[in-house]
């Protein structure tokens, strides 16, 4: 006999930014029942848990799985103030789902990432590093991720990917799409063998895509062990970080003096596939340019229309690790962007709907179409609850 966790309906209305009126709406429950089964005062039964699974288009497997909650407190999550409780909780819930998923399939896989490396070059001591001691850890960073210290990262994605680090597109849990305030989560002290970058609002342009990314690398790499830290420091040490990692220090001595134009910067964003915004911080950060001449670049680039449209398109990366995990556990590898899978198999036994899974993976082929089978897609941004 199956045992169905009460827990998972929480979870499922957490993903969904469901109120329990409108899950009582969808499957005829009253409020009272729902509260009784999500506080474990009467049974949740395969009955009961089949009628919410199919209101709510989720597998019934969902329900039944035991996994370790992830409290949102162990999450490093790029946001902003605007970012709303239900957006957090949305987002917290989607890591915790996508990490355990990610972690079944590592296990059905045998994959074995190859991040020892992380633990030796990640800091111990809890006090704040300095600008100095973190662009030597980003340095000692791409040295195990083999890029040379002085150039230009090619594809950010492929970089992390490759040492065996998962990176998810998540479902855009804005209110409405352009009102997305959410940028990347990941959780620095893992326990799984496999660690987990999700990003949000897929929409942003490539080099801010890869900012994100970067950021949060440097969550994994500079909080995997510092319990210590607010959250403003980590977010402040994330972004110097990411700033180090992809604009090394002395690249940028080379690339950039102290009467650089910002048409010289204009130029730089194109090589280094980073905004223009960031390289004059960077530069700033350096006092290779002083507090002055900063702030007249980034007036100079207010006054152009450029603090939210920069000149110069950077091509946006798109993720293949756990797309080719997933062909590997539940399909066949057609090509390196192309997988097909049995999508019903994998969405049961994974306890999860396709269409996150579909999400995740950046693109997935179903194989039970020719039988016309065919499961749900996002085919917006917003959420089943809405």
């Amino acid at each position: 006999m199956i045992d169905y966790n009460p827990n998972r309906i929480v979870l499922m209305r957490r993903l969904e930014k469901m109120p329990q009126a409108k899950l009582s709406e969808k499957t005829g429950y009253s409020s009272a029942l729902l509260s009784k089964l999500q506080n474990s005062i009467i049974p949740f039964d395969e009955k009961k848990a089949q009628r919410i699974a199919s209101a709510v288009d989720y597998p019934i497997s969902f329900f039944a799985r035991s996994d370790e909650p992830m409290p949102p407190t162990r999450l490093t999550y790029r946001r902003t103030s605007k970012t709303s409780i239900r957006e957090i909780n949305a987002v917290s819930a989607e890591y915790e789902i996508l990490s355990s998923t990610v972690q079944q399939v590592t296990r059905k896989t045998n994959v074995k990432p190859h991040l020892s490396w992380l633990d030796e070059i990640a800091p111990h001591r809890s006090t704040v590093l300095t600008v100095k001691e973190i662009n030597r850890i980003a340095v000692q960073a791409r040295e195990h991720l083999h890029i040379p210290y002085d150039e230009p990262i090619v594809n950010v994605t492929r970089a992390l990917e490759r040492s065996g680090i998962v990176i998810a597109p998540m479902h855009s849990s804005g209110e409405k799409a352009d009102s997305t305030t959410s940028e990347g989560v990941t959780c620095p002290d893992y326990t799984g063998s496999t660690p987990v970058l999700g990003y949000l609002n897929r929409e942003n342009t490539g080099d801010r895509l890869r900012f994100t990314k970067a950021h949060e690398f440097g969550h994994l790499v500079l909080h995997r062990f510092r319990k210590g830290l607010d959250k403003k420091q980590k977010e402040k040490e994330a972004h110097q970080f990411a700033g180090a990692f992809l604009m090394p220090e002395k690249a940028m001595r080379t690339a950039i003096n102290k009467d650089s134009t910002l048409s010289s910067f204009v130029n730089l964003k194109a090589g280094w596939g980073v905004s223009i915004a960031a390289l004059i911080m960077r530069a700033g950060a350096l006092n290779i340019i002083d507090a002055q001449r900063e702030r007249s670049l980034q007036i100079q680039l207010s006054m152009r229309g450029w603090k939210k449209c920069e000149p110069v398109e950077v091509e946006v990366e798109h993720p293949l690790l756990f797309k080719q995990m997933m062909g590997k556990a539940f399909g066949k590898i057609i090509s390196p962007t192309e997988i097909e899978i049995n999508s019903l198999t994998a969405s049961y036994e994974l306890g999860v709907p396709f269409r996150f899974l579909d999400l995740w993976a950046d693109g997935l082929s179903e194989g039970m179409r020719e039988i016309g089978i065919r499961e749900n897609r996002f085919s917006n941004p917003e959420s089943i609850s809405t």
